[in-house]
């Protein structure tokens, strides 16, 4: 059987305060001594990425090749947009090189519930609405594209990335990658 201290030993109100907080401050002081931070592995990867849209989101069907030239080095891809997405709701994706990729996806409207301690999100395709991302792997200082459909340049533009730092894991843990995102509206 545990007896409280105040029933072994006669102490007044003064000394039990006293007692009370000397015993809280040790309890902290020894608590705070066994934290130790935990660093996860969650990775991330340096790139940059480029958003292309129309101002109404309709990407026309035809035949689309992009030209770009990443720090200097030329990179050349081609695809096919029919108007209409992939079985499962999917758009177009094409590797143009090992470190270049472009896809054309639906626009999708998202709603989030939440529930006591849950949340969740649900996205449903907006029919007819697709834009074009062009993601570029590593940190290049300029990036230029030029967008042609059916063999007529729909835009052409020069980008000059500005890179945000990310600690995925916290900033006392590796790894850091360095990332920016821009869009670009065509006509």
């Amino acid at each position: 059987m545990i007896r409280p201290l105040s029933r072994l030993v006669r102490l007044g109100p003064c000394a039990r305060k006293a007692v009370s907080l000397v015993a809280g401050l040790a309890t902290i002081a020894a608590v705070s001594g066994c934290f130790t931070k935990q660093c996860t592995e969650i990775g991330c990867n340096d790139g940059f990425s480029i958003t292309t849209a129309t101002a109404d989101k309709r990407w026309a069907p035809g035949e689309y090749a992009l030209d770009l030239s990443v720090d200097g080095e030329l990179v050349s891809c081609a695809y096919t947009w029919t108007n209409t997405p992939q079985v499962g709701g999917g758009g177009v994706s094409v590797q143009c090189s090992p470190t270049v990729a472009v896809s054309v996806d639906p626009v999708a409207r998202c709603t989030e519930t939440s529930d006591r301690d849950s949340v969740s999100q649900s996205c449903t395709p907006i029919p007819g609405q697709f834009t074009q991302r062009i993601t570029i792997q590593g940190t290049p200082a300029r990036v230029e594209v030029a967008v042609q459909r059916d063999g007529a340049v729909v835009g052409e533009r020069s980008f000059a990335p500005a890179y945000r730092s990310l600690y995925p894991n916290g900033e006392d843990c590796g790894p850091v990658c360095r990332q920016d995102a821009q869009d670009w509206e065509l006509p």
